[in-house]
């Protein structure tokens, strides 16, 4: 009867773990999903920037730009 008890137990923790793998899995593949389309976006933007000669004019923002806060914004932008 124990060793039956404890197999029960087993199998119960057994399934708890495929449970919560499988959504650790679902998670991690949305992660990956949102991180391919973020490098895509990245892509297109860097290829805009290049497309409308915009090179210089970026790096001098990405080197002297700085967060900005406001009361009613819910995140921080950058600006110059």
């Amino acid at each position: 009867m124990s060793k039956r008890n404890n197999n029960i137990k087993y199998q119960e923790l057994y399934q708890n773990l495929q449970e919560h793998y499988e959504e650790m899995n679902d998670y991690l593949l949305g992660l990956i999903a949102d991180h391919k389309c973020a490098e895509n976006e990245l892509r297109y933007l860097k290829e805009f920037i290049h497309y409308k000669k915009l090179d210089e004019e970026f790096h001098f923002f990405k080197e002297h730009a700085h967060e900005e806060y406001e009361p009613d914004m819910p995140f921080p932008y950058l600006t110059l």
